[in-house]
Parts: C-alpha cells; sequence; structure tokens
C-alpha cells in the first residue's frame, strides 16, 4: 500500500505531464484573427443571413467586433483555439464603459460570457465600438421608480 506522500506526489506529477502536453500540442495557443475575410467567415458560419459592415479589432486581434445593421453588434473572439461569436442587440448589452484610456468592460445579460474587458488599439476604436453596444454610452441598468 502506498502512503500517503506518495500518492500526492503521484497526482502532482501526473496533473504536471498532462498540463505540459496539452501546451505543447497547441493548447495554450491564444488565436489571433489574420483579417477581415477570417473574421468574417467565422461569423458568417454562425449567422449566415448577416450584412457586416465595419469592422474593428481588439489591440491584440483576439476579438472582433462586427458592425451590423439594425443596431445589432457581432463579436467574434478567441477562446482557447476556437472562436466564441455572438450576435447581440443592445437589450443584451448590461453596460459598456470604458476602463482607462484604450479599455473597454463589456457586462452582458448573457450567464455564459458575463463580463469581459478589451483594449484597443487607439480610443477612437473603443469608442465606436461602445457606441455600437450601448447607443452612444446609455447603459442598460436597471432602474429604480421611487
Amino acid at each position: 500500500m502506498l502512503g500517503l506522500p506518495a500518492l500526492i506526489g503521484m497526482i502532482v506529477v501526473g496533473i504536471s505531464v498532462g498540463v505540459f502536453a496539452v501546451h505543447l500540442a497547441g493548447g495554450s495557443k491564444r488565436p489571433a484573427l489574420a483579417d477581415e475575410q477570417q473574421a468574417q467567415s467565422i461569423f458568417l458560419l454562425d449567422y449566415p443571413e448577416s450584412q457586416i459592415e465595419t469592422i474593428i479589432y481588439t489591440q491584440s486581434r483576439r476579438t472582433a467586433f462586427l458592425e451590423l445593421p439594425a443596431h445589432r453588434t457581432g463579436i467574434v473572439h478567441g477562446m482557447g483555439n476556437k472562436f466564441l461569436t455572438r450576435n447581440i442587440s443592445l437589450d443584451d448589452v448590461h453596460s459598456a464603459e470604458p476602463a482607462g484610456v484604450l479599455d473597454l468592460k463589456l457586462r452582458l445579460h448573457d450567464m455564459t460570457w458575463p463580463r469581459q474587458t478589451f483594449s484597443f488599439a487607439n480610443e477612437t476604436d473603443r469608442n465606436t465600438v461602445r457606441r455600437w453596444l450601448s447607443a452612444g454610452g446609455i447603459t442598460n441598468e436597471p432602474t429604480h421608480v421611487l
């Protein structure tokens, strides 16, 4: 029978080897969007009826925000080695507030992806995406009537 220290050591070594194997297989790489064609094709796989007007990338090019008709915004965001897509309306956004000079803190009414902070290359891109997401910066905070 193995002692407790030996068992703990085997577990630690096993987990470490597993994490290292995933890293070597490319599991720790963060995807980046190469160009507009890639961002459009990823988004259109999930939302083929969409008409994309403008695309703005985050500084890391890990996320693309797509301006869509009817006050909707598309998002293509790299997670793991895959891409997450969302087609959101103004009602889906809880808040979109500046965080620092180039960052945007986005809170959604989506329990699978409730909040995220994005960094942009410049303030103009950040403000443009904020306008798309919040109709000029108005947030959907709950109101209290007295």
